[in-house]
């Protein structure tokens, strides 16, 4: 995801830089017959800043979880005292699921993708000439990343420190960087095999449309290339119209499906 600086998520937020420590369970899922399998079928963990709200991942997409599976996370989240909760991006059969559960959509997402990255990254590096450094961020310069990532997309949906090292767990090998001077971008890129994830882009409002965004995904197509990664994907809210066009401008195309995250709010 891009940042684009917008209007907190609903839900009172705790003030930035308090990450609220809660540990994150797995959830498992069932087999036909209702009995417990060995798969863990979601993570609860909190959301950033506002520790009223679950943030229900759910792992594998494929096969859709069942209604059933659903139902059950959903009352296993209002035992440990949510009010609220909250999933992450989901496809399009595992949102029928969730809106069948009594979801509604909090966010539509674009997906994108881009294939042969190699190709777009000499085609955009032959227009452009030079670029804007990028750098190594380290383990201490975590709380300014999150201060970066809150600053570009408001309380609502900023990730907390916690919530970045979660991004970075997400694939098997990711890589994070910085740009600016002093830092004020980061991106979070991530691979599994020949695939490739821009899992979170972010500027911070003074320095956007100075091209520290762009530098960063080029960043992050020459790691991938070197890893021979033949697919990327990214998401972006569908009206963020500043990432749109940035990576659209660097050969990404848009899928045909949108991405919802949903939310329920319980009793």
């Amino acid at each position: 995801m891009s940042s684009e600086r917008r209007d907190s998520a609903p839900g009172a937020a705790t003030a930035p830089g308090r990450d609220v420590q809660r540990s994150p369970i797995e959830l498992k899922t069932t087999d036909r017959r209702g009995r417990p399998s060995n798969n863990n079928g979601c993570r609860v963990q909190p959301w950033s800043f506002q520790p009223h709200i679950a943030h229900l991942v759910v792992n594998h997409q494929q096969p859709v979880p069942s209604l059933s599976d659903i139902r059950h996370w959903t009352e296993r989240v209002h035992e440990l005292g949510y009010s609220i909760v909250r999933t992450n991006a989901l496809s399009r059969g595992t949102s029928r699921q969730m809106e069948c559960a009594g979801y509604t959509v909090l966010q539509e997402l674009v997906l994108l993708e881009l294939n042969s990255p190699r190709a777009a990254l000499n085609s955009a590096i032959t227009q452009s000439g030079e670029r804007l450094t990028t750098n190594h961020v380290g383990p201490e310069q975590i709380p300014d990343i999150s201060a970066i990532d809150v600053d570009a997309f408001g309380t609502g949906w900023g990730l907390s420190e916690t919530a970045v090292a979660d991004v970075c767990a997400a694939t098997p090998r990711h890589r994070l960087r910085g740009a600016g001077e002093p830092l004020a971008a980061f991106a979070i890129s991530g691979r599994d095999g020949r695939q490739g994830f821009l899992q979170r882009l972010s500027v911070s409002s003074a320095r956007q449309r100075q091209g520290l965004g762009r530098a960063l995904v080029l960043d992050s197509l020459e790691w991938m290339t070197r890893w021979r990664v033949q697919r990327v994907l990214v998401n972006t809210a569908f009206d963020n119209h500043a990432a749109l066009a940035l990576y659209q401008g660097l050969g990404f195309r848009r899928i045909g499906e949108r991405l919802r995250v949903y939310e329920r709010t319980l009793p």
